[in-house]
């Protein structure tokens, strides 16, 4: 940590400039031996210690020659402890912020032109979660000058562009995907120029990841598998390598003759639902298949006349993903089958204004089971806790320094143990399948990032998740 930044739990220098005392939760730690207390929040915690409060008075006598009240000693906790909910006050402020809509406002206020730039800007946003990736403050900031019609989309590109080239901070992982993915689905989506072909789609992919993938615009030459949860770790069948482009043109070809005439709007849902899950199966991208389809299915909707100005593909683009999985997923032998149930809600909200609940955990193939079993309550609150805590970590993950092999490593640990369950090296051994070097290592890493806590009385290196 940076001399110059706030540290994780507040420390406040006292008695010399060898100690520190800091309070985390309701346990006093000293921390001696540094110049600078912010030095107690790197890696080396080898001279902290956890002590009591006449403890505290013991070892500063002990170790320093030092007399100091039982009263001096609360009146530093009692600071520390407002210091700390202070941090968490402004840490849960900034949450909050992260979480707002930073397009409402210009939705809300109605300047046409603004409205439509900023249902851009928020669709692009939004459907980065279908990848669990967020943009960064920089890309929102720069999106809101360009709604402000301070900028044009394409100085906002190169702005973009220009930061990720000069920039010698570190970036999380995925942000500079998000950002650069965003700004072009806010371009293609601000143009309203559109060809209903296979080549316009596939123009759509080269447009929307040129600079991020070096497959941008190219049809995949292997055969692949996705492992969902929604699926319980099954794969949609998509579709072969060696068929895309016949299939591709097959089902383009099957759409242009289709006739919508006569049809009630129930049935225009039903058939567009089909179509879209029909070109999301084909899966003929390697990465960013889902963002492409959406990108393209809603140029297309409104080259049908819809008016699809919402925030529907902006808040439900990983329900979106998961509806598009069970729309094409079967597994006879236990009874499971293509669902469009889910797509076609989907649609009727963003097309006929429905407001229908959108929730991922009705879309597991184990829901609609437990509705009738004995064990309901403990499987929905698995399925539910597997989502939510899942999003949790993810969001707690993308904000530290950490390799995306460690973060898929992590959150497997957190699936398995949570924030009640202790755990030691031997059970992340058996959890990852590793040896006990690099389980050792990551124990530590985990603790270093203030992910867990020791635990004391449940024998050496015991842990416990703390977020």
């Amino acid at each position: 940590m940076d001399a110059g930044s706030t540290p994780a739990w507040s420390t406040i220098p006292c008695i010399d400039e060898h100690l520190s005392i800091k309070v985390f939760k309701t346990r006093i730690y000293l921390i001696c031996g540094f110049h600078n207390p912010f030095e107690a929040e790197s890696e080396k915690w080898q001279n902290t210690y956890s002590l009591s409060i006449g403890g505290v008075r013991k070892w500063v006598k002990k170790s320093y020659g030092l007399d100091i009240s039982k009263s001096s000693v609360c009146s530093v906790r009692d600071k520390l402890n407002s210091q700390r909910c202070y941090v968490e006050d402004k840490r849960n402020e900034q949450f909050d912020e992260l979480k707002k809509d930073p397009f409402e406002e210009y939705i809300r206020l109605g300047e046409p032109d603004k409205v439509d730039k900023a249902y851009a800007w928020q669709t692009a946003v939004g459907l980065q979660d279908v990848d669990k990736l967020r943009p960064s403050e920089y890309l929102l900031n720069t999106a809101k000058e360009n709604i402000d019609g301070n900028i044009s989309i394409d100085e906002a590109k190169k702005r973009i562009d220009s930061y990720y080239k000069e920039s010698a901070n570190h970036i999380p992982e995925g942000t500079e995907e998000a950002d650069k993915v965003s700004v072009h689905i806010a371009e293609i989506l601000s143009d309203s120029s559109f060809v209903f072909s296979p080549a316009q789609y596939i123009s759509i992919h080269r447009r929307l990841f040129v600079g991020v993938f070096s497959h941008a615009g190219k049809i995949r030459d292997y055969n692949i598998r996705k492992d969902e949860w929604v699926l319980d770790g099954a794969s949609v069948m998509y579709g072969g390598a060696l068929e895309l482009r016949e299939t591709l043109d097959y089902d383009f070809k099957t759409e242009q003759e289709f006739s919508y005439s006569d049809l009630t709007m129930s049935e225009i849902i039903s058939h567009l639902a089909r179509f879209v899950s029909r070109l999301w199966q084909i899966h003929i991208f390697c990465e960013g298949n889902t963002r492409t389809t959406a990108v393209f299915f809603i140029k297309y909707l409104r080259s049908m006349g819809f008016n699809v100005t919402n925030d529907v593909f902006a808040k439900n683009a990983w329900y979106f993903r998961n509806s598009l999985v069970r729309a094409n997923y079967r597994d006879v032998k236990n009874g499971i089958y293509e669902d469009m149930s889910f797509l076609e809600t989907f649609l009727r909200n963003l097309l006929m204004g429905e407001n229908n609940e959108l929730k991922n955990r009705y879309m597991h193939i184990r829901w609609e089971e437990t509705t009738h079993s004995d064990g309901k309550q403990h499987i929905k609150r698995h399925i539910e806790q597997h989502i939510e805590n899942k999003n949790d970590i993810l969001e707690t993950l993308n904000s530290k320094e950490i390799s995306s092999r460690t973060k898929d490593n992590i959150v497997k640990l957190y699936a398995a143990f949570g924030v009640e369950k202790v755990f030691g090296r031997a059970d992340v051994i058996d959890v990852l399948k590793i040896t006990e070097k690099p389980a050792s290592t990551l124990l530590g890493k985990m603790y270093s990032l203030h992910l867990t806590e020791k635990i004391t009385g449940a024998g050496k290196g015991r842990y416990r998740f703390i977020i």
